[in-house]
């Protein structure tokens, strides 16, 4: 019972840790000076599939990164 707790604890607190590592990643038009964001989630198994489809729709588009917003 002891050992499946701690084990329990340390996944939790890698996916706590891990969750903290995704951030906002700003992009925006060089044609149009729009500007969008693709926010982080700490939401589901894989955070960061969401924002990646995010960030390589805006790619496919024409659009760049903000610099110093890189994942």
């Amino acid at each position: 019972m002891r050992r499946r707790t701690l084990l329990l604890l340390g996944v939790l607190a890698t996916a706590g840790v891990l969750a903290g590592c995704a951030e906002d990643v700003a992009l925006v038009n060089p044609r149009t000076g729009q500007t969008a964001v693709c926010p982080a989630s700490a939401h589901g198994i894989d955070p960061w599939s969401q924002q990646e489809a995010c960030i390589g729709e805006h790619i496919a588009g024409g659009w760049i990164r903000v610099p110093g917003t890189e994942p």
